[in-house]
């Protein structure tokens, strides 16, 4: 007669390629996981958290889904044609009601322009490189905003992000048209003499040092030279400006 083991039996630990292959399908689903909780920048796209300095007041602003926005051949021919020309007067009221004009921003030094779509996060990401120009010629050249808000949206915009240049409204975006920005981050220098001497339809590493030695040659100043690991490689873009309603429109307003 076979006596039966009162001893419960143990479970065979299971053999080393078995143990590999558990490890091997739980990072994959930890993965998978976390490709749904925490999706991928698009590539190139400039990081809206770079130019935020008040994330609670950035709970305020009314702001479009991140995307990559990379620039065209004809992006950038439109805005290569644009070189040598006379720059479009304007003057346009920063949100204390003060008037500012080109050739008072113009006088003695270079300007740079950089223009905000108010719902662009990729503006931003790009005002953060803007802040940079604007501190290392900050005695050599003149850095703007023109944002196509007013009021409460405006200020809420330079609340969010405690720009180290000064903000224009357009609301009407007339100026934003003259100066053919089709999007949001589109920059132009503007020389001392009124002249635009370069504009730009998107940002990279290479497009803010090649903005870095204009104005410093523009300024007769020496190259302060830019350097950035969170630049893109690649020239991105921002948001498209909307379409203004036709009552707004002046049908006097020149462009290039």
């Amino acid at each position: 007669m076979k006596i039966k083991d009162p001893r419960p039996k143990q479970k065979r630990p299971p053999d080393r390629p078995t143990m590999i292959l558990y490890g091997v399908l739980a990072v994959c689903s930890l993965i998978t996981i976390g490709s749904f909780l925490w999706p991928e920048k698009p590539k190139n796209a400039l990081d809206p958290n770079l130019g935020i300095t008040d994330h609670k007041a950035s709970g305020n602003l009314f702001l479009k889904q991140q995307q990559d926005h990379p620039v065209t051949d004809e992006m950038l021919d439109t805005a290569e044609k644009l070189g040598a020309k006379n720059a479009p007067d304007f003057t346009l009221i920063d949100t204390d009601g003060k008037p500012h004009s080109l050739k008072s921003l113009t006088e003695g030094k270079p300007l740079l322009i950089f223009f905000v779509e108010k719902e662009c996060p990729c503006c931003l990401g790009a005002k953060h490189f803007v802040d940079s120009l604007a501190v290392m010629y900050k005695d050599s050249a003149n850095v703007i905003g023109i944002i196509n808000a007013t009021g409460e949206v405006a200020q809420t915009w330079i609340k969010t992000t405690t720009p180290h240049f000064m903000v224009l409204q357009d609301p009407e975006q007339k100026v934003i048209r003259a100066y053919q920005a089709e999007r949001g981050v589109y920059t132009t220098i503007v020389a001392p003499d009124g002249t635009i001497n370069k504009a730009y339809a998107g940002y990279s590493l290479e497009m803010l040092q090649d903005a870095s030695s204009r104005l410093a040659k523009l300024a007769g100043v020496k190259d302060q030279g830019f350097e950035s690991p969170a630049a893109p490689t690649k020239l991105t873009s921002g948001c498209l400006f909307p379409e203004v309603p036709t009552e707004t429109t002046n049908s006097s307003e020149k462009t290039l």
